[in-house]
Parts: C-alpha cells; structure tokens; sequence
C-alpha cells in the first residue's frame, strides 16, 4: 500500500484537475484557473495529473512498477515530450486541442493556444522518466536526480509566484506555469522521490541520523524564513510601504533573530541529545559492569557446568585440532587432558568411516548444529559409538557434545533384531493372527495365514472394520467385549463369523490386549474348527454306529494297553469274561484270571503282539459243566504315529459249534469216499461181467422176434438171464450191509 503522504499527494492531484477539467468541459475559466489572476492549466497539463495522480494510488513504494502505472506514465512521458518537441522543432503535433479548444485567441503572450508551458512540459517529461526507471538497478539513481530537477524547476515556478517575478515561473518562456501546475510537480516530485529514499537529496531528509534530522528541521524553516520574510520585503517596497534602506534592514534583522532562535532550538536540541547519549553512557557503563560480573560467574558455572557434564565437551578448530576439552571427553578416549590438546580429532576416528564420510568441519554453516553418528578409537582400542552434535560458533570454532551410544546402539540392534523376529513370526504365523483397534475396532495388522482364512487380500484387511466378519447380535458381542481389558490371554469360545464370499465359520478366539503405536489393541489368535467340530460329530456318528456293530457281533473284543488293563470291550467280551473267567472287564485284569499253565502261553503271545506281529491260534476251555469249548483267539497290535506298540485288539470267537460240524463233515467225508470206491466196483462189474449176458441177450432177442416158438432160442435167453441174476445178488453181496449203505445202494438199485 502508498505511503500517507503519496496516498495525499495522489488525492490532491485527482481532486485539483478534476476541477480543472471540470472547467474545460463547461468553459468556465475560474475553475481552470483555481485562484483569481493566475495562468490557467491547460487541458492535456490536468489529464497528465490525473494520470500521475492515479499512478501515486496504484503504485506500491516498495515494489517494481506495475503493468497499469507503466502504461500510464508511458502515455504522461509520451503527452509531455511531444510537447517539448512542438517547442523545440516549432511544429504542432496536433495533440493541444485535441480534446478541447482554448477560448484564448491567438497573441504574443498566447502564441499556442491549448499548450502546456514549457517548464511545465519539461517537469512532466522529469516526472515521467523519473518513474518509469525508478525500479530499474542501472538508471534509478538518474531517474532520481531527474525527479529532484523536476523539484527544483516547480520550487523555482513558486517562489516566482511568491515574489511576483515572472521569469521565474515563464522560465524564458512567453507561456507560464500555473500555479497550482507548480504546486502539483513540486508534491508529486517529492512523493516520487520517496520511493527510493536510499538515493539522491531525499536520501539527506528521509535517514534517520541525527544530521538528517537537522537537514529536515532547519531546510523547512529558512524555506518558509525565506519565502516570508523575502516576500515581505517585496511587498513593502512595491507599495511603499518602507525605504529601501529600512527594508533591507528589516530583512538583515528578521533572518539574523530567525537564525539565532533556530542556533538556540538546535543547541538545546543537541544539548538534550547529549545528555541522553551521556545518561545512556553512564547506564552502559553499569550495564557492561554488572554484565562483566554476571559473565564472569556464568563463565564459571558454564565451565564447572562443562566440567561436570555426563557428556564429552571438547572444541576443534576448523583444522580438528581440540582447543578443549572436559573430563568427561578424557574418561571416553582414555588420554590425558595435554594429550588431547595435542591430538587431532582424526586421530581418534576409524580410518574406514573417514574414507567414507570425510568430517567437513569448514563446511558447517555458522549458528547451525550438524548431528552426526562416528566411531571413536579410545586409548585402550577398542572401538566405540558416538553420537557428535557439532556446531559453529564464534572465531570458526567447532563446539562438539558427544555422547557414547554403544550401549544405546546394541539395544537398538537387539530392539531391530526382536522386531524382525516378532514381525517374521507375525506375518509367517500358520495360525491366523489379528490386531485390532480397540477404540475404532479397525483391522491394525493381519498376517497371511488370516487373509487367507477369510478369503481377503492383506491390503483389504487393513482399516476394515472388524464387525463386518461378525453376522448380526455378534457385531455387537464384540463391541462389549472390547471394552473389557484383557491382560492375559483369554479364550473367547466359539464364534460365527463370515468369509468374504459370505461363507459361515466357526473359529474360537484366544485374544489379549496389547499397546501398539501408543494406542489400545487387541492381538487375536484365530483357529477354524468348522472342519474339526464336523469331523468330531462323523467320528462320533462313526463311534456309535461302530459300538453297535461291536455289540451285535458274535465277536468279542477288548482294547488292552500295554500293561494288559483292559481299556474298552462289547457286549459280547463281557458274556465271555463272566462265562469263563466269572470276570468284570473293567474291575480287573484279564492276566490275573487265567489258569498258571496258560499264562506263560499267553504271555509269549502278547510279546509277540507287542513286537508288531498279528497272531491267530485256537484254544480250549473246560467250563463248570465239564463241557469243552473251542474258541479263535486273534491279537493285532495298536502303534501310535512313532511306530511305538500301544497296546493290543483281542479278539476271542467261539468256535465250538464249527469244530463239531467239522468232525461230522469229515465223518461225511470218509463214508461218502467209502460208498465212491464201491461205486466204482459196481460200474466195473457192469461195465464187465453184466455186459456180456446183456450182449447175448440182445443178440438172441432178434432172432426170437423172427420165430418166437423157438425152444433152443429161449432156453439160451433164459441162461443168460440167470447168470445176470446171479452177477446182481454177487454185486449185492459184497456191498455194506449197514442200514445207510443199504438205503444208498437201494437208491442205486432203484
């Protein structure tokens, strides 16, 4: 923003030839001239104020000319210097009355009608320059001398008003400049000049030392000293007011009295100024004193301070050459104080950390702390971490606090190293494992192992909000339960929750609350026993419909362990136990009950089983009624997953009723073997000794048929038949004459 003063210059500019042109535009001539008796502005003279006076309000002191006032002050410079040059070349542009026509008719005082005086041309062009280069590096101290000519020239204009002489104000010219154009240049000149106060006159009245200040009070008294006191001695004597003598004495007078008041106004001004800089002096002084003593003490306490700091304080030149150093830094390298003071700081820095990071102490800028992490080389050898904080003061020294890490840097290993290990075991955890947000219930973390037990990538895991996994009334189970604080793992029991292609699970829950990041949260250890609850209810379907057919068998079977206790039998093994050894399986053991001659058989059989061989023999037992019985009796061994024998299968079948029918099968065998051999015997018989009578007979019965009456023919027939008759009862003879052969050879014979 503009400055007050250019703000009001530039106002007053607008305000004036507004009315001027006002006055053009109506043809009153008592606005053109503002006051009665002065030269009128002329028309193109109040467009080039308006346009300077909106260039003052527009333009900020402090930045370059703006793209508006440029093209404005180009349009002042161009309007102004045009007119120079109609003056100088004796030609008219064209531009005088180009807006409006002067009523001045034509004379010797008004050669030009509508054109600007020449001073005032000039003071415009002055003006125009001088802004147009007031931001430019190169002609800005030019363009501020050129505003200052335009000062010099409208001060010049004014005093000539002020003493009537016209020269002053036509500047050899027969056109003037008015009076309120003078007063304008004189403003804006001085406004405009105020943009660059660094440069030029206005550099003397706008500093702030104690002779710019004198500049600015005496210049602006004998100015208007002057002004008065000339203008007086003008005045009285064109009216005769006083003799020449008296006036000039009057004036001698009047400026010695002004000159000797403005001596005395300077003096105690100066003299003030004097006991001020000697009061300040003396309270400087004080101040220098008591800041000594305070200095001193804290140049004490810094150095008792530096002395007894846990850290190592030393100072290096920019060579690393140490300056000085505290105790603690002689405790942390192992030397002397003097040693120190000797050494170089590449001295005690691994050769292989200074190949790659060279210390650049020249390189640190003033006032700025570096923080840099080395290893120092101690006395003793042996190597540790340190933490530098450098920093640049006074005299290019390097003030340097460094503190040993090593310790801080092993646990930072350690720390990185456990890390690592706990994030390798999150994230390559076969069982699924979640963190959640305990305040947003947001997933926090998931491993693999869970994205993969609900269907979702791990980048859609993160930030999902674990209800969704939970169908109905269990969302809001969940939110109750996380408002619980859990310290040690808890287990949760079973809960539904949903896949997400939609699919129900069941997974049991073991959870704990832990901080991670500074906030609350859940660590969930999640295990699907969908698959587990569906297989137990198949084996426990697959037990009952196993224990039914056990129990309906004609088997009987026992689960011995291997101290022969039995374990679990069927019905049937407990109908055999009570029949043979009056025995509860499961109130005892089986060994105990046996007969002494059969326990070493049995127990050399069980050795066996329990070597890893299926064995199967038979056995009898006596009972009370002295009745035999036969049973099967087969052993399978039980190994677990090691291969190691757990225990043994007893299966025991009666097989009494098997055994007789065997017997009565072999009895069957040998009589029907018996009645085959004398099969055989009678088919050879009729194969042999039948055949030949039957032969006969079937011979001799043709010829019967041709002559029936034959006797010899029947007689033969009749031979033969007996001696088959007789072959019959000799077959019938020599057969078995028990009942059952009897009625097996009747079976034949019919």
């Amino acid at each position: 923003m503009p400055s007050k003063f250019t703000t009001f210059v530039g106002l007053l500019s607008l305000f004036t030839t507004l009315i001027v042109l006002v006055g053009w535009i109506i043809g009153l001539t008592t606005m053109q001239r503002v006051m009665p008796g002065v030269v009128t502005m002329k028309a193109n003279s109040a467009i080039c104020f308006v346009l300077l006076g909106g260039i003052l309000l527009l333009q900020n002191e402090r930045q370059n000319l703006q793209q508006i006032p440029r093209i404005l002050l180009i349009l002042v410079t161009f309007i102004a210097g045009t007119t120079l040059l109609e003056y100088h070349l004796n030609f008219n542009a064209g531009i005088d009355e180009l807006l409006f026509t002067d009523p001045e008719s034509v004379s010797l005082r008004f050669p030009y009608p509508g054109r600007m005086a020449y001073n005032t041309a000039l003071s415009l062009t002055l003006l125009g320059f001088g802004l147009l280069g007031l931001h430019i590096a190169a002609i800005k101290a030019v363009c501020q001398y050129a505003l200052h000519a335009a000062t010099v020239l409208a001060g010049v204009a004014i005093m000539g008003y002020v003493y009537g002489v016209s020269m002053l104000y036509s500047f050899a010219y027969v056109s003037s400049m008015a009076i309120h154009a003078a007063l304008l240049v004189f403003l804006i000149s001085i406004a405009a000049a105020r943009f660059n106060p660094h440069l030029g006159v206005a550099r003397l009245f706008m500093a702030q030392g104690v002779g710019n200040k004198m500049a600015r009070r005496h210049f602006t008294t004998l100015m208007l000293v002057l002004l008065v006191f000339g203008s007086l001695r003008i005045q009285s004597e064109r009216y005769h007011l006083l003799p020449p003598e008296i006036g000039i004495s009057m004036l001698a007078i009047s400026l010695l009295l002004t000159s000797l008041v403005m001596i005395w106004i300077t003096a105690n001004w100066l003299n003030k100024l004097d006991s001020e800089r000697s009061t300040a002096e003396l309270e400087i002084r004080d101040l220098n004193a008591a800041l000594k003593t305070k200095v001193e003490k804290t140049e004490a306490d810094y150095q008792s301070l530096i002395e007894h700091a846990s850290d190592a304080i030393y100072l290096l030149n920019l060579a690393g050459d140490f300056m000085q150093v505290n105790n603690s830094t002689c405790q942390l390298t192992g030397y002397s104080r003097q040693q120190l003071l000797e050494l170089n700081i590449s001295a005690l820095l691994k050769i292989d950390m200074l190949e790659d990071h060279t210390l650049q102490l020249a390189g640190i800028e003033p006032g700025r702390s570096v923080m840099v992490e080395r290893r120092f080389i101690p006395k003793n050898g042996n190597a540790v971490d340190v933490e530098m904080n450098l920093k640049r003061i006074v005299d290019d020294r390097i003030l340097v606090i460094a503190r040993d890490i090593t310790e801080r840097k092993r646990l930072e290993y350690e720390l990185e190293n456990s890390a690592q290990k706990y994030k390798l075991l999150f994230e390559s955890n076969p069982v699924p494992l979640l963190i959640v947000g305990k305040e947003d219930l947001v997933v926090v973390a998931a491993n693999d192992a869970a994205a993969n037990l609900y269907g979702y990538a791990p980048q859609e895991f993160q930030q999902m909000d674990i209800k969704k996994m939970s169908p109905g009334a269990l969302g809001e189970k969940i939110v109750n339960s996380n408002r619980v604080f859990v310290e040690d793992a808890a287990d949760f029991g079973l809960i539904e929750h949903l896949k997400k292609d939609g699919t129900r699970i069941l997974v049991n829950i073991i959870a704990q609350d832990i901080t991670l990041e500074g906030k609350s949260a859940r660590l969930c250890s999640i295990s699907d026993v969908t698959e587990k609850l569906r297989a137990q209810r198949q084996l426990l379907a697959t037990e009952a419909n196993l224990q039914t057919i056990l129990n309906n068998t004609d088997s009987a079977y026992a689960l011995l362990n291997a101290d022969l206790d039995v374990v679990e039998y069927n019905n049937k093994d407990v109908i055999f136990a009570q029949n043979e050894f009056n025995f509860q399986p499961a109130k005892g053991k089986i060994f105990d009950l046996m007969p002494s001659e059969k326990r070493v058989k049995f127990l050399s059989h069980t050795n066996e089983v329990f070597q890893g061989n299926a064995i199967r023999y038979e056995l009898n037992y006596t009972g009370a009624d002295a009745r035999a019985t036969c049973y099967s009796v087969r052993m399978f061994p039980i190994a677990g997953k090691d291969a190691q024998i757990l225990g043994l299968v007893l299966s025991i079948i009666n097989i009494t009723d098997r055994k007789v029918a065997e017997e009565d099968l072999k009895d069957a065998y040998h009589s029907i073997s018996t009645h085959i051999g004398k099969i055989r015997e009678m088919a050879w018989k009729q194969s042999h000794l039948i055949r030949s009578p039957l032969a006969n007979l079937m011979g001799l019965f043709p010829m019967i048929k041709e002559d029936p009456s034959d006797r010899l023919l029947l007689g033969y027939a009749e031979t033969e038949l007996e001696r088959m008759n007789q072959i019959l009862w000799e077959m019938a003879e020599g057969a078995t004459s028990s009942p059952s052969d009897e009625a097996y050879i009747g079976d034949i014979l019919v």
